[in-house]
């Protein structure tokens, strides 16, 4: 009797995990991304059939002998009306209800992408018109594996001030502002894990694909040897910056989903790294993009703010600065926001991210949606060029300089050839910088904001801060 309980358990769970099973992404309440074929997958029994249902169209098709399954809906337009998708086996079908079709955009990063939004500046009045039923948010635990993992345990969820209030406040605050402009829904889903290196969220084989990260991908892949032969309480407490861990566990598990783009807010962990973090992303880009299917996929980087990093060199971060702005502008299908303005010395973590936010919302809404003007971009620097005393700096994206407080402008130093750096003045005429020192006769090098806790006050005619830069220093 003992043995035939024990064959029918047996038998039921090997029915169990025979039956057609979907990603963890799709669940009731979804967001599938509109004008590009949906794309539905999942697991089964081999030679198991399989047919999906959105709206008017139906897509057949038979498990693999590998036991996976992967099937393309045509392209829906974007609504806001709940709608059906259903996914039939031959042992039984799953429904899943009010889905939406719009944009989704992933939030990715560390612990400032991670801030929820209960805990920002002003909370109480932004979480008041939090209810939104076309924003749906899809939290993603924060776990890590050393192979790359197929299952998650998240679900979408409707906005409401709850749910939204222990979300990412960046992620929901740019997305809705792009829902509200857009007008079309907005899923959103948040990856982030404070503390994680650029390292956990990226794979090794897209490292080597660069030739810069060449070292980088020697060392990591002496970490991830290491981390395979240790056990759990022998690799270090803080496993989100064990390199590809968070991939593994918390992106891979969501591809092939399509998705719009992606927000990317990190880079506290590797910001000693000057130049190298901006290969490093390069490395980021191409793993997410391969991830997610969509080789053209935005990627939009938050500048860090100011802080003071103890005792570090003042030009540390300014050097992470540039590399996070020369990938933004090496890569056609990338952005950045400056956040001079919006960091504090003393703490790593800004509770006001509601300006960063509108910021970042208003560059996706110009260089992704054509909505809006360049203004939206941080005036950047083009040239400098010397007549006599003056060095005359010429920006892309000037749109209007002025000093946010109608002083002079900040945080100007110059140098001769001897490379010594005096403090200047910065005058404003016709868009264009003239800076001129009275211990520099003959101007051979400028800094603007280089320096970790800079807060220039030099802005477009929006108010967007101009970017930090040494004249010595290449950011494209």
């Amino acid at each position: 009797m003992k043995r035939q309980l024990i064959l029918a358990a047996l038998s039921g769970a090997a029915l169990t995990l025979g039956a057609v099973e979907t990603a963890p992404v799709f669940t009731d309440d979804m967001v599938l991304q509109r004008d590009t074929p949906i794309r539905v997958w999942g697991t089964g029994k081999s030679g198991e059939k399989v047919e999906v249902t959105f709206g008017d169209a139906t897509v057949r098709g038979t498990v693999s002998r590998n036991g996976s399954w992967k099937l393309e809906l045509p392209a829906a337009k974007a609504s806001a009306t709940g709608a059906v998708l259903t996914v039939k086996g031959d042992d039984g079908t799953k429904t899943f209800r009010n889905v939406l079709v719009g944009d989704i955009w992933l939030c990715a990063g560390q612990s400032n992408m991670q801030w929820v939004l209960k805990n920002i500046t002003n909370a109480a009045e932004v979480l008041a018109t939090a209810e939104n039923p076309q924003i749906r948010l899809y939290q993603v635990p924060r776990v890590w594996n050393r192979t790359p993992m197929t299952t998650l345990n998240a679900r979408w969820t409707l906005c409401t001030p709850q749910t939204a209030g222990n979300f990412s406040a960046v992620g929901y605050l740019t997305g809705a502002q792009i829902q509200k402009t857009v007008g079309v829904p907005v899923g959103l889903i948040d990856i982030s894990w404070g503390g994680c290196r650029i390292e956990s969220m990226t794979t090794l084989e897209s490292m080597k694909k660069f030739k810069s990260l060449e070292q980088t991908a020697k060392s990591t892949a002496s970490q991830i040897a290491d981390m395979m032969k240790k056990k759990d309480d022998e690799l270090r407490k803080d496993k989100q910056r064990l390199p590809v861990a968070l991939y593994n566990a918390m992106v891979h598990p969501l591809g092939p989903f399509a998705v719009t783009g992606m927000l990317w807010y990190q880079g506290e962990d590797n910001h000693s790294e000057g130049a190298l973090y901006g290969e490093k992303l390069k490395a980021l880009a191409d793993t997410w993009r391969n991830n997610f299917a969509n080789p053209d996929m935005p990627i939009y980087i938050v500048q860090l703010p100011p802080f003071k990093y103890g005792n570090e060199d003042s030009t540390r971060i300014p050097n992470f600065w540039a590399a996070q702005q020369r990938f933004a502008q090496t890569d056609k299908n990338a952005g950045f926001i400056v956040a001079t303005d919006c960091g504090e010395e003393n703490d790593i973590h800004p509770r006001n991210k509601i300006p960063l936010a509108e910021r970042l919302a208003n560059l996706v809404l110009y260089h992704h949606y054509k909505i809006g003007d360049d203004s939206a971009m941080a005036p950047t620097f083009r040239r400098a060029t010397r007549d006599g005393n003056r060095a005359i700096v010429e920006f892309d994206h000037a749109n209007g300089l002025k000093t946010r407080d109608g002083k002079s402008v900040s945080h100007l130093m110059l140098a001769g050839k001897d490379n010594t750096f005096h403090p200047a003045t910065g005058v404003i005429e016709a868009d264009k910088l003239i800076v001129t020192s009275e211990r520099v006769a003959e101007p051979h090098r400028l800094r603007f904001g280089w320096d970790k806790l800079a807060n220039p006050n030099l802005v477009n005619r929006k108010g967007v801060p101009a970017a930090p830069f040494d004249t010595a220093v290449k950011v494209d």
